[in-house]
């Protein structure tokens, strides 16, 4: 072989076990320790503002059993260049609920090799924060020239223009980026005055001073020893966390005797085995103390086995969320797979419609109870668009009767939306009235603003464009 061809050689085999060792699971779990360590120390200097996981990857950088956590959904694809969104099927309105209480948060989130800081956390929390502040301002100075009142955010027109401005972004977003993204933030405000499912009222209610988007990193050189103190700045404080450190090769060898991956806990399927954040920090020292990877591995199959055929459906509830939520207005329900366990479902609940293919055993009131078994993700895709007709015709009279009735599924985001979207979009109109014979006229607008109030109901929704896509070819076909 020519020494050309050897060093060929040499460099795949070198290259195939780096991404041996980028999806070795022990690698992974050891850096996810250390990035949730650091995490840990930025919440001590900020001990009264609450953690906030972006799903999913955040979720793996706090330890559940130490303390509370609340969940968010940014997607970064609302922060790529020319795609730029405020994305009305991912509000997260449910965070200003959060906000108001504490007085604002830290949101955590992770990136893999390349970046400090991923593009959820530098572009689409600061959109998200610069349309509700613009959006306030906006319903705020209508209602103050119909009623001549307006109450707190604003001494003067100064302070009210600084509010309304997207803030300087972090450094790795060029100015042309951020005149590109400020020239589409009036549209973004509308988008939200529009929208005919959310409530400007209690939003601008709850934002009582501006919400203010700030940047910490392990790189962040910064007063560990001397933190800053928000409690009287005249806003409120949205900490974007990025919890990862940045290597520039995507992973660097540790005195440990382990590879770093930075941004572990992204695409978890590649490396997890069935492993989920709550299983992880609930069995973490058994875990991170294995010898090897292959040992590793071994005890997560174990775990994930055990913990039995909720987690099978990627059921990950955590004992602080909530198991279900009121649609507002209706007397329906969408929740997880532990909302639909009997007998506990039968007192809050007189109507059940499972939209997972596993069954409880022990459901006795059979008559009440239609099971869907839609397979999550693509597989269910068709199963969902066939159930449609059979979940109308199971809740025409109980709605009529103004019975409660749930629709779940293992997370309550996606199948079951899919379902309650249905079934809001057949027999209420856009006032949320009931028409016991079914809506004629159904648009694609109309099926949006339901959704958009399904999400204000249900800040957890998340329903998958493919799911969405199936309920306007049912109605508009």
């Amino acid at each position: 072989m020519t020494s050309k061809g050897l060093f060929e050689n040499e460099y795949h085999v070198g290259a195939n076990q780096i991404r041996k060792d980028h999806k070795n699971i022990l690698n992974r779990l050891r850096s996810i320790q250390e990035d949730a360590d650091f995490v840990k120390e930025i919440a001590c200097l900020f001990p009264k503002l609450p953690l906030v996981a972006n799903e999913r990857c955040g979720s793996w950088y706090i330890d559940p059993t130490e303390r509370k956590v609340y969940s968010v959904y940014y997607k970064s694809t609302d922060g790529h260049m020319g795609q730029w969104d405020f994305n009305l099927r991912r509000s997260n309105l449910h965070l200003l609920d959060i906000i108001h209480r504490y007085k604002g948060c830290i949101v955590v989130d992770s990136t893999r090799r390349g970046k400090r800081i991923p593009d959820s956390l530098s572009k689409t929390i600061p959109i998200w924060c610069c349309a509700i502040n613009r959006a306030v301002a906006k319903y705020r100075s209508r209602r103050h020239h119909h009623h001549h009142e307006q109450y707190g955010f604003f001494e003067n027109k100064k302070q009210e223009q600084e509010a309304c401005e997207l803030y300087s972004l972090p450094s790795c977003v060029s100015r042309s980026e951020h005149a590109q993204i400020e020239a589409r933030m009036d549209g973004f405000a509308q988008k939200l005055l529009d929208s005919g499912g959310i409530d400007m009222e209690s939003i601008s209610k709850l934002v009582e001073k501006p919400l203010r988007p700030l940047w910490f990193t392990p790189q962040s050189s910064f007063f560990i020893n001397d933190p800053p103190d928000y409690s009287d700045a005249p806003f409120w404080p949205v900490i974007c966390l990025s919890a990862s450190q940045a290597v520039e090769s995507g992973c660097q060898a540790r005195p440990g005797g382990y590879l770093y991956v930075q941004g572990s806990g992204d695409d978890q399927e590649a490396w997890c085995h069935g492993l989920t954040p709550r299983l992880f920090w609930q069995h973490a020292k058994e875990l991170l103390n294995s010898n090897s990877s292959v040992e590793c591995e071994q005890r997560v199959q174990h775990i994930v086995a055990s913990a039995g055929p909720a987690n099978d459906d990627g059921d990950d509830d955590t004992s602080n969320d909530k198991k279900y939520d009121m649609i507002q207005g209706t007397t329906l329900a969408i929740g997880s797979r532990l909302s639909g366990k009997p007998p506990a479902c039968w007192q809050h609940f007189d109507y059940i419609i499972n939209c997972t293919p596993t069954h409880y055993e022990e459901i006795d009131k059979e008559h009440c109870y239609l099971q869907l078994p839609i397979p999550e993700g693509k597989k269910g895709q068709q199963q969902l668009f066939e159930s449609i007709p059979k979940a109308l015709a199971f809740v025409k009279e109980p709605l009529q009767q103004e019975k409660r009735i749930l629709v779940h599924c293992a997370k309550g985001q996606d199948r079951s939306v899919g379902i309650a979207l249905a079934i809001l979009v057949k027999y209420f109109d856009q006032d949320m009235k009931f028409v016991s014979d079914g809506v004629t006229r159904v648009d694609k607008k109309g099926i949006h603003d339901h959704l958009v109030k399904i999400i204000s109901s249900r800040p957890k929704a998340a329903p998958s464009r493919a799911t969405l896509k199936k309920i306007n070819t049912y109605f508009m076909s």
